[in-house]
Parts: C-alpha cells; sequence; structure tokens
C-alpha cells in the first residue's frame, strides 16, 4: 500500500474510532459509564492496516476523550489505544486470518486497555477507584472483542482489503 493511500485510510479509520467511542454508547447498567463501539473498529482496523493503525486508533480515541470531557485520559488513552491496535496486529503477523486465529490477539489487546486503565485510573483517582472501574472496563473488552471478531470475518468472508 502506498503511503498516501496508507494516510488517507488510516484518516477515515481514525475518524470511524472517534465517532464510534463519542457517538455509539451503549449505557451499562447502574450508572457505571457505557461501553462504546470504539474499541471494535480499532480491533477492526489492526486486521486491515497492521501495526500503522496504531496511530489512527490513538488519535482518535484520544479526540474522543477531549470531546467528552476527559482530558485527564487523553495521554493515557493515547498510548492504551494505540497499544490495543498494535498488539492484535503485530499477533497477526503473517498468519491467515480466521476466527481462530484472531480470538486470542483481541482478547490479549483488550486485556492491555483494562490494565492500562487500571494504571490510569490507578494514578489518577487512586488503587480503590481503580478497582472499582476494573468490572466496566472488562465489558468494554468483552464489546471490543465481539465487535472486532464479527466486523473482521465480515471484512474477511467479503474480500475487504486496503493494502
Amino acid at each position: 500500500m502506498n503511503n498516501y493511500r496508507k494516510l488517507a485510510y488510516g484518516g477515515l479509520i481514525g475518524a470511524l474510532v472517534f465517532l464510534g467511542t463519542y457517538l455509539i454508547q451503549i449505557p451499562i447498567p447502574g450508572g457505571l459509564g457505557y461501553a462504546n463501539f470504539g474499541d471494535g473498529v480499532i480491533l477492526i482496523s489492526s486486521t486491515l492496516l497492521g501495526p500503522f493503525a496504531a496511530f489512527p486508533a490513538a488519535i482518535g480515541s484520544a479526540l474522543a476523550d477531549m470531546f467528552a470531557g476527559f482530558p485527564q485520559y487523553i495521554p493515557f488513552t493515547f498510548t492504551i489505544k494505540g497499544l490495543v491496535a498494535l498488539v492484535p496486529s503485530l499477533l497477526l503477523r503473517k498468519k491467515t486470518r480466521s476466527f481462530r486465529s484472531m480470538l486470542l490477539p483481541f482478547i490479549l489487546a483488550e486485556a492491555v486497555m483494562v490494565s492500562g486503565y487500571f494504571i490510569a485510573d490507578s494514578i489518577l483517582y487512586g488503587t480503590l477507584y481503580a478497582a472499582g472501574a476494573v468490572g466496566y472496563n472488562l465489558l468494554q473488552g468483552f464489546v471490543g472483542v465481539v465487535l472486532g471478531i464479527v466486523g473482521s470475518v465480515f471484512v474477511l468472508k467479503n474480500n475487504i482489503s486496503i493494502k
């Protein structure tokens, strides 16, 4: 893929990550926040763009934090969501993509997200708060894995490729 094409797709994916995070929200009962589609888009992008997906994932997610009124999370989110895209893209290199081959890398990527936000919440608000947020982050990770698998399988079955 040439650099202009990669940059164009990266911009589009960054916008989709932002929209999937900021606009599409699934309320979590008990007022614990919401799950969103951003991680699903990030995981799908990792299968399409490879390691380059880390950049649009980081930027789109950080922008969502900025617009949602959570500027204190921007540096953490930038790093965490970049890693959420990078981990599966590296683990899936040179592998035939299938439901089975994507499941473990996507789960590991979301484990990075959960542990990353535990560290971020510990720094910002203390370990007790961070421990209380783990359940929410696990639910967000589950939604991300499901959407990532469904979206990636759709992409594979329809021979969608941007390389």
